[in-house]
């Protein structure tokens, strides 16, 4: 039975693209502020301030997992793992198949068993775990590369959520500004308690006709885990489909983890 584990995962495993170098005269153009909507920061930083007052210095969550792909379904584990705002590791692994997704500053690389695979920068953009938005959505509000727009209210089953669009510009790193277009998220937020409701983004591992996987990240039964909101219910869609459904069982908070525990080969 094939594996269901990020379908297509032999294209995210691609070492045939790397980030292109900005031509001398984009390299020295100078770069204009991104626009940051006033309400849609304000909007966002309220969700972060709804979920904590203070990122916690890491986090490890576990939990389970039930995937499915067309007719076939598997089940198994999860860890999530968040160091900062910019370190994130999620591991999954059921009977067919275990696989690891691994954000550093930046960086990211694919793990398929025993071996790391450096992610291309175009899906290093989006590789970041959306499955604990708090670092997430607290590195993108305090980013000043981040470009952010207000899309106004949006009724959706039956609640009001606000509607951000983020965009991480590169302008204080012009060499990778050919990446930015791949950076986009969509972010709703509830505008009742300010919790994130659910997130969107395109997942590309290269550039030009390179096809995209649509992701979808939707948030449910907030916890408060040491002063922190961590959603143990998450859905996944892959091309507006559900693929994944994470049950959480444990959080733990300010666990020590370090540089180590998010190395990329």
């Amino acid at each position: 039975m094939r594996s269901l584990l990020w379908p297509s995962l032999s294209l995210f495993l691609s070492l045939l693209n790397t980030v292109r170098a900005a031509s001398p005269q984009t390299a020295t153009t100078t770069a204009q502020p991104p626009q940051r909507d006033p309400q849609a920061v304000a909007i966002l930083q309220q969700s972060v301030a709804a979920m904590a007052s203070n990122v916690p210095t890491d986090s490890s969550a576990t939990g389970t997992v039930a995937i499915v792909a067309g007719s076939d379904s598997d089940k198994g584990t999860i860890r999530i793992l968040t160091r900062g705002t910019d370190q994130s590791r999620e591991e999954i692994q059921t009977t067919l198949a275990t696989q690891s997704t691994i954000y550093s500053k930046g960086l990211a690389g694919q793990q398929n068993g025993v071996t790391t695979n450096a992610s291309p920068m175009e899906l290093a953009v989006t590789s970041q775990t959306a499955y604990f938005p708090l670092p997430l959505l607290t590195g993108i509000a305090n980013d000043p590369d981040e470009a952010l727009v207000y899309l106004g209210l949006e009724t959706i089953d039956a609640k009001s959520f606000h509607h951000i669009r983020s965009l991480k510009t590169f302008g204080s790193n012009p060499r990778l500004k050919l990446v930015a277009e791949f950076s986009a998220r969509n972010i709703w937020i509830d505008s009742a308690t300010g919790l994130p409701g659910s997130l969107s983004y395109v997942r590309r591992d290269a550039a030009g006709p390179s096809p995209g996987i649509p992701v979808e990240v939707t948030y449910a039964d907030y916890r408060n885990v040491g002063g922190a909101h961590f959603p143990f219910l998450i859905r996944v869609s892959l091309n507006g489909t559900p693929w994944a459904t994470i049950a959480i069982d444990t959080v733990a908070l300010n666990t020590g983890l370090s540089d180590a525990d998010f190395a990329i080969q």
